[in-house]
């Protein structure tokens, strides 16, 4: 009972931890990045367990969430590719392809991220209710290649480089970041215990440029003026990326042969945003002998902007209730893995609610050839 009280007590500490930090700082800086398709996420699993998910992930998805889990790959060349039907008629995707090498000292890997939507009527002063005919397309994409060292037998450290490339109508942008990521693994009691720190995001601005911010510039501002105007283009103002810190901690409070449930915290501080926290836990099911693992998961993510003042409250009361925003934050999903000799498919789906904006399903297909 006291091993029992113990393990509880470390969980508990992992949320206290994690709330204590993201009250004590304050961020100015509120709503003032670009690319923010860029903090989605990447599969399902990741997407279930938040962004505590950096303190154990192990697979392909460690690209996104932490490239020092590039590494600790149990398998050899790993797939996947996930599907989230976003809001407003908008879809984003994400692949990726990893494999780790030299005896699993290190790890390679590539990504690719894209947040579309398309066929937009466009409204001007002249057509206020868009009915030329005329549209438009978004396509925000990054692309990442990631490598990963492990220098002892508890630590691993990776770094992703990734472009990012923003296409807005006929007006686009590019811009160049990294990731950071560091994991520390030990035992603790006998349990596996881990420690993440990552940077995301770090780098450049995104400045658009392009036809779409043409325009004709009359003398003065007045086109009745007998002067022909001057082709001119507007010059927008840079916005930089979501960089993004995260620290988190993970612990095995189950660890046998068969079963594994692992509760973990995070906090976390975008540069856009006030800082958050989130508390996850995963069960998993995978006996060796059997060609078939399962795994159940769950997390709670608090984003301090996502919550209203009083005043707000009020004002926006009825989309809070119709849409039931005290979900907001809270994913629920699971998995199912199938092994045959050397090969390895996974199908995960996660359930994730965005508060007044409703929820989303997300579905993602992996697989795995080899071993490491």
């Amino acid at each position: 009972m006291m091993r029992l009280r113990n393990k509880f007590a470390l969980a508990a500490a992992l949320v206290a931890l994690s709330a204590g930090a993201a009250n004590a700082q304050v961020n100015t800086n509120i709503g003032t990045s670009s690319a923010e398709f860029l903090t989605i996420g990447a599969g399902a699993r990741g997407m279930a367990l938040g962004g505590s998910f950096a303190t154990i992930v192990n697979d392909v998805e460690s690209m996104y969430y932490n490239p020092a889990g590039l590494p600790l790959m149990e398998t050899g060349v790993q797939g996947m590719i996930s599907v989230l039907p976003y809001f407003a008629d908008t879809d984003y995707f994400w692949m990726g392809f990893a494999f780790p090498f030299s005896s699993g000292q290190n790890g390679f890997g590539v990504q690719l991220g894209s947040f579309t939507f398309g066929d937009q009527p466009i409204y001007t002063e002249e057509d206020p209710d868009g009915l030329s005919g005329r549209t438009y397309n978004v396509s925000e994409t990054f692309v990442g290649l990631s490598f990963a060292h492990a220098f002892i037998d508890r630590f691993t450290a990776g770094v992703t480089a990734k472009v990012v490339l923003d296409n807005l109508a006929d007006a686009s942008a590019t811009a160049f970041a990294i990731d950071i990521g560091t994991n520390f693994h030990a035992t603790l009691g006998g349990r596996p215990i881990s420690l993440a720190v990552v940077i995301q995001n770090l780098g450049g601005s995104l400045e658009h440029t392009g036809t779409g911010l043409d325009f004709l510039a009359f003398p003065d501002g007045d086109p009745s003026a007998n002067v022909d105007p001057s082709p001119s283009r507007f010059r927008a103002q840079a916005f930089p990326l979501p960089t993004t810190f995260r620290a988190g901690l993970a612990y095995d409070v189950v660890s046998t042969f068969n079963n594994r449930v692992t509760l973990m915290g995070e906090f976390i501080e975008t540069n856009s945003t006030k800082p958050g926290w989130s508390f996850a836990g995963e069960y998993e099911w995978d006996n060796p002998n059997n060609a078939i693992a399962a795994a159940l998961r769950g997390s709670y993510s608090y984003q301090a902007d996502n919550y209203f003042s009083s005043e707000e409250e009020a004002q926006f009361a009825g989309a809070i209730e119709a849409n039931d925003r005290g979900l907001d934050g809270l994913a629920l999903g699971g998995g199912l893995k199938y092994r045959l000799s050397n090969y390895e498919a996974r199908l995960d789906y996660t359930f994730r609610h965005y508060g007044v904006l409703g929820s989303r399903d997300v579905f993602t297909f992996g697989f795995a050839v080899g071993s490491p």
